[in-house]
C-alpha cells in the first residue's frame, strides 16, 4: 500500500436523470440496498428513491421500475459534489421505422468476426450457421466512424440525431459521426413487428471494476492496473493504492476516521448501444427495448412491419438467450405440443423491467405467459419479489400463467442452460 498526496480526476459515480434533481447510483452503491444501478438520490442528499427496498411511500409505482423513498437523517445526510456527477442531455430516440432503418444498415455494414463467431458455435451456445444467419449477430467495428461513412453512403443521410450509439465527434479536420461502443458481438433486439430497435453488446473481455460503499461523501476508487491495484481517492486527493482481494470488503480510513468500503467486481459483460453521454448523442432507454425471439426459421420469413401474434409466450431476460432457447424449444419438444406451449419468448432488459411487457403482451393478443426467470429466482430476493409481483399483475390482467422450473444447480441458471442440456423445464400453472 502507498500513500500518496496527488490531486486526481476519478470517473463520475452518479449521473443526471431525465427527472430535474436526480442523480442515478451507477458507478456507487445505494445507501438503502447496497446495489448499483437504477436507484436514484435526490441532489440534496437527503432522499433517495430504491428501486429494491420498499417503503410506503412510493415514488414512481406506475413506472416500468417502480421505486420507493427514503429519508437520510442526521450524519446520513449526504453531501453531493458537483464533480462527481455526470451530466448527461441526450437527443431524444427516433421511432421505431426510423432506428429499424438505421440499424439493418449498420448489420449491413459489419461482418461477424471469427472469435465471436467461435463463441458462438460453442459446447456453451450451440448455435449453428444457419441460426447465427438468420439471427445477423455482428461484430462491433474496429472503425467505427468508417462503418458510418458507409452508412451515410448508403442511406443518404448526413445526420444521426437520435439513434443509439450514434455520436458526432471532433478531428482534425472537423466533426464527424461515429459510434460509441467496445469489442464485442453486437446484439439485436427485435420489437413484435420484426424492426430491430436496439442493440446489447458482449464485451470480449471486461475488466474488473471497483464497487463503492460510502460512509463519507468524497470517496473515490478506480482499477489503474487490472486485475487489482486499484488507486482510492477522497475529496480528490490520492490517499492509497493497494491491490483488492475479489469480492471482499475493504474498509478505508483517512486521518483515522472511517470514510467508507470498496470491493473488487468483476466488470459488466453486457452494455446497450448507447451515446447518451456523447455528443449529439442518445441513450439507450425511454423506454428501454424488449426482445422478441422467435424460431430462426421463421425469423427469415417475418416481414418487417408484420405484428406478430402468439396465444403462448415465454419471458425472460437477455436477448442471446432467448435466441437460443426459442430454438431449442423447437428441437426438444414434440411438435404436438409447441401450439400450447408457445415458440415466442420475450427478453426483458432484466428483471425488475418486467413491466415494459405489458403493451407487448397486448398488442401480440397473448392469452398465457410462461414465467422462465433464471433458476436463482428461488434464493435471490431481488429476483423473487419481482417473479411474484409480475406474476400477481398477469393474473389481474386476465392471463393463464405458467411457472418454468428446473434445476439450476445441475441445468444451469438460466433457461438456455437447461435447454442446452437436453432436459425440460417443468411448467406449473400458477394460475
Amino acid at each position: 500500500m502507498n500513500n500518496q498526496t496527488t490531486k486526481v480526476q476519478m470517473r463520475s459515480t452518479l449521473r443526471r436523470t431525465s427527472i430535474p434533481g436526480w442523480l442515478e447510483f451507477y458507478r456507487e452503491s445505494c445507501d438503502i440496498c447496497g446495489h448499483r444501478g437504477g436507484c436514484i438520490i435526490h441532489e440534496d442528499g437527503e432522499s433517495i428513491a430504491c428501486i429494491r427496498v420498499e417503503s410506503k411511500y412510493p415514488f414512481s409505482k406506475n413506472s416500468a421500475t417502480p421505486s420507493w423513498l427514503h429519508w437520510l437523517k442526521g450524519d446520513k445526510k449526504r453531501k453531493i459534489e458537483k464533480s462527481n456527477v455526470d451530466y448527461v442531455v441526450g437527443e431524444e430516440k427516433k421511432p421505431s421505422n426510423v432506428l429499424n432503418e438505421v440499424y439493418r444498415t449498420l448489420i449491413d455494414c459489419t461482418i461477424l468476426e471469427d472469435s465471436h463467431y467461435d463463441h458462438l458455435t460453442s459446447s456453451s451456445r450451440q448455435l449453428t450457421d444457419n441460426q447465427i444467419f438468420a439471427r445477423q449477430y455482428r461484430s462491433f467495428p474496429d472503425k467505427p466512424w468508417e462503418t458510418v461513412k458507409d452508412i451515410e453512403h448508403m442511406l443518404g443521410v448526413s445526420s444521426f440525431k437520435g439513434i443509439p450509439g450514434f455520436y458526432e465527434a471532433n478531428g482534425q479536420y472537423g466533426s464527424y459521426w461515429t459510434i460509441a461502443g467496445n469489442k464485442g458481438i453486437l446484439l439485436p433486439f427485435r420489437n413484435y413487428k420484426n424492426e430491430i430497435e436496439g442493440f446489447q453488446f458482449r464485451i470480449d473481455n471486461p475488466p474488473n471494476d471497483v464497487e463503492i460503499k460510502k460512509h463519507k461523501e468524497g470517496l473515490q476508487a478506480r482499477v489503474i492496473k487490472q486485475p487489482n491495484l486499484v488507486q482510492i481517492a477522497y475529496n480528490g486527493e490520492i490517499i492509497m493504492e493497494t491491490e483488492l482481494e475479489f469480492g471482499k470488503f475493504e474498509t478505508i480510513s483517512y486521518q483515522k476516521e472511517l470514510i467508507g468500503w470498496v470491493k473488487l467486481i468483476k466488470g459488466q459483460r453486457y452494455f446497450w448501444l448507447s451515446s447518451l453521454n456523447k455528443n449529439k448523442g442518445t441513450g439507450s432507454g425511454n423506454p428501454a427495448p424488449v426482445h422478441v425471439a422467435v424460431p430462426s426459421k421463421d425469423l427469415l420469413n417475418w416481414e418487417v412491419g408484420k405484428k406478430l401474434k402468439a396465444k403462448t409466450v415465454w419471458l425472460s431476460e437477455g436477448p442471446l438467450k432467448c435466441d437460443i432457447a426459442v430454438d431449442k424449444i423447437v428441437e426438444l419438444y414434440d411438435p404436438m405440443e409447441l401450439n400450447e406451449i408457445g415458440t415466442t419468448m420475450l427478453a426483458l432488459p432484466g428483471v425488475g423491467a418486467w413491466r415494459l411487457a405489458l403493451p407487448i403482451l397486448k398488442e401480440m393478443e397473448v392469452e398465457q405467459v410462461n414465467i422462465c426467470f433464471d433458476a436463482d429466482a428461488v434464493n435471490n430476493v431481488y429476483v423473487k419479489k419481482h417473479l411474484f409481483e409480475c406474476a400477481k399483475e398477469l393474473k389481474n390482467l386476465g392471463y393463464t400463467g405458467n411457472l418454468a422450473i428446473w434445476n439450476g444447480e445441475v441445468d444451469g441458471k438460466g433457461i438456455d442452460e437447461c435447454l442446452i442440456s437436453g432436459k425440460l423445464p417443468n411448467l406449473k400453472r400458477l394460475f
